[in-house]
């Protein structure tokens, strides 16, 4: 009914019509299709797509100067109103008189009241369509509440009604009921988190302020009870039989939500025969019961130093879903059949049963690998295997470089905890040749699923990661002619040539600084209806189909299988039903996924910050990360990064941007991006995971 309206009040040679009058163009005549009809309109009206005129005729909105975009409201009570689209039109300057109870970056519907010379406007906010703030967590104290990550411009207050029991410093998560432009917002309490001096309460507060939930509702708990904790004979109808196969797991030391198992095995013709085999997730979470709602809703596992908030209870992410060793799982295999130039000649994908030879780590197959006899003998089974495993990988990997997918240098920090839960100490994660080999293993399997699917033209769900943005490329390569690397900047960059400048500034002092500038310039990868492959990883088609327990969207990607491949089910209702849906779903767990990450990432510079406590005038050695105009990041070589503000300097400073460089005004010293420096720690404040640091 929505894109029936659209298409009619966009169509060439329209002519505004009522109420009545489109109903009739629209040939509605039952009284249920004009109540949904009338429903639409309300709907397009009030998200400012339609609007009347004098005569309650239908118009597109900005026919009559009605359109949406964001405030941005400054401090001296007015603001400007940015307009959404791809070519976004000139801001509409909103005056103080016409703000309303509209607050900074409010999606906002308002009526453009005068235009001048210049193509300069001035509006008139008519509502607020999306608040930007709605929930605040933070320090209840006299009767307000401060949030550690908001301006001190805003005042949230509490009314004496709405306290309760309240003490001073404890911290709450509340709701804005009232808002205004003076930026003082009426709050009502809808948790109370804890005291401030609570052991892990800062934990507690991202979690609260991410909106985050931990425990799993009633109506999702009844339901985890109906489903057993074991394989039965019923679960095996229909499947194929590997539980004798030599299939096992390599994982994390403490890992315990085990999604992938894997083969290997050389056929008759000298082929890899691999097998991925992955929980079948969605074989226990039916779509539509309040398990999968409240896996969506999550859309992933969040991991915060200490703690995971999985995505599905641990009934089954732990237990009857997790692949753990010497019991039975079910599980969908991808079976590769593998050629020695890294290319697949066929795959199929299959409903299975497995029992897990052995839970392996990376730490095991690594030291395997590196031919340490004791843990070998531990194995024998298996050694043969892994080392057939690293030769595979070793060939995808050269066949993917080959072909331009980009490496990043990347390095991943691991918090250490005592017993109490404090910080001792920080360490990186090794990566050795196991972590490789797995990581080769399902970027092929996912590759494979996504290719079957796009070959077949059914509805899907892809992992897309689009090309990167033409201005910072530019500046990336202008920056590297500057460094004494002139690369031409071609029509059209493609992943090799950014693969070649990583090559050419390999081991060198500009090697960190191009590696951050590339990553920069790169979209963020997403899920989407559209198959617009991989850019980063120079794949054509690309999907998430290796970690059910902690992701969505690969749990959609088993139910899609299951539908298409394993129930035959491919009739329009059934198409039509997925190419509504997985629109929905792309968008919900982008979203949650980018919220995860700045949880994850909040609670990790917290955790980085609580560890240099006690620290204040110690010296440490570190590398310059980033360079901007109000200081430069120190990057330690455990991962914890600390500003040193453009105060602090010795001397006066210039800001190259063209060369990302400091110049000392008086010594002419440069300081570039992965220099060597010495810092001293000057405070630390582990609430808002800050660390600042002077040079020495």
């Amino acid at each position: 009914m929505k894109d029936k309206v659209l298409a009619l009040i966009h169509s060439d040679g329209y002519q505004p019509l009522d109420i009545r009058e489109m109903a009739s163009a629209l040939k509605i005549k039952d009284s249920k299709d004009f109540t949904a009809f009338l429903k639409i309109v309300n709907e397009l009206e009030y998200e400012g797509i339609i609007g009347t005129n004098k005569r309650d005729k239908i118009l597109p909105a900005e026919k009559l100067g009605i359109v949406r975009g964001t405030l941005d409201l400054k401090r001296q009570g007015f603001g400007f109103i940015l307009r959404e689209g791809e070519n976004p039109l000139p801001d509409i300057f909103i005056p103080r008189s016409s703000i309303g109870d509209a607050s900074h970056k409010d999606t906002c519907l308002v009526r453009i009241t005068k235009r001048s010379e210049g193509n300069r406007f001035e509006g008139v906010i008519i509502r607020v369509l999306k608040r930007a703030l709605e929930m605040i967590v933070g320090e209840y104290f006299q009767g307000a509440i401060f949030p550690k990550d908001l301006s001190e411009d805003y005042l949230f207050k509490v009314k004496p009604s709405l306290r309760g029991s309240l003490v001073d410093h404890t911290i709450v998560k509340a709701k804005i009921i009232r808002y205004s432009p003076n930026k003082i917002f009426d709050c009502e309490i809808i948790e109370v988190l804890g005291h401030a001096s609570d052991p892990g309460i800062e934990i507690l507060e991202v979690i609260a302020s991410h909106d985050l939930q931990v425990g799993f509702p009633e109506n999702v708990k009844s339901e985890i009870k109906k489903i057993p904790d074991h394989v039965l004979l019923t679960d095996l109808i229909g499947r194929i039989d590997l539980r004798n196969q030599l299939i096992f797991t390599i994982d994390g030391d403490d890992t315990k939500d085990i999604d992938d198992a894997i083969s290997l095995k050389m056929n008759a013709q000298g082929n890899y025969e691999l097998g991925v085999h992955i929980a079948d997730v969605s074989y226990y979470v039916i779509e539509g019961t309040e398990l999968d709602k409240e896996a969506l809703k999550r859309g992933t596992s969040v991991y915060l130093a200490d703690r995971v908030i999985p995505m599905l209870p641990r009934e089954l992410s732990n237990g009857i879903c997790s692949l753990n060793p010497k019991v039975d799982r079910l599980t969908i295999s991808c079976f590769m059949e593998i050629d020695k130039q890294g290319e697949v000649l066929s795959h199929r994908l299959e409903p299975s049963v497995i029992h897990s030879f052995a839970q392996m780590t990376y730490k095991k197959v690594n030291a395997i690998l590196a031919k340490d006899e004791t843990v070998a003998k531990q194995y024998p089974e298996l050694v043969e295997t892994i080392f057939l495993m690293h030769e595979l990988s070793k060939v995808l990997n050269i066949n993917r470089c080959k072909n331009g997918s980009i490496n990043f240098e990347t390095i991943e920090p691991k918090i250490l905890f005592d017993d109490h839960g404090k910080v001792i100490d920080i360490i990186i994660k090794d990566r050795g040749i196991s972590e490789g080999i797995i990581e080769e293993f399902m970027l092929m399997a996912n590759q494979t699923v996504a290719n079957h699917f796009h070959e077949a033209e059914l509805p899907f769900i892809y992992r897309i990661h689009e090309t990167p943005d033409p201005d910072k490329l530019e500046g990336l390569f202008t920056f590297a002619k500057e460094i004494g690397y002139p690369i031409k900047l071609p029509k059209v960059v493609t992943q090799k040539q950014l693969q070649n400048l990583l090559l050419k500034v390999e081991d060198t002092k500009y090697e960190k600084v191009i590696n951050m500038m590339m990553l920069r310039s790169m979209a963020k990868a997403k899920y989407s209806e559209l198959n617009l492959g991989h850019y980063g990883l120079a794949f054509d088609d690309y999907t998430h189909f290796t970690s059910p327990i902690r992701r969505y969207p690969d749990t959609t990607v088993h139910r899609l299988i299951r539908t298409y491949l394993f129930n035959q089910k491919t009739d329009p209702k059934t198409l039509r039903h997925f190419t509504d849906l997985i629109p929905e779903i792309a968008t919900q767990t982008s979203k949650a996924e980018r919220q995860a990450m700045l949880a994850e990432r909040e609670v990790l510079d917290m955790k980085k910050a609580e560890f240099m406590m006690g620290k204040e005038g110690d010296v440490f050695e570190g590398v310059i990360s980033t360079l901007t105009r109000f200081g430069m990041f120190i990057e330690l070589p455990n991962t914890v990064e600390g500003l040193v503000h453009i105060s602090t300097f010795k001397e006066a400073i210039e800001f190259i941007e063209a060369k990302m460089l400091y110049l000392g005004i008086t010594t002419r010293k440069e300081y570039t991006i992965g220099m060597l420096v010495k810092v001293k720690l000057l405070g630390v404040n582990p609430l808002k995971g800050q660390v600042d640091f002077e040079l020495v």
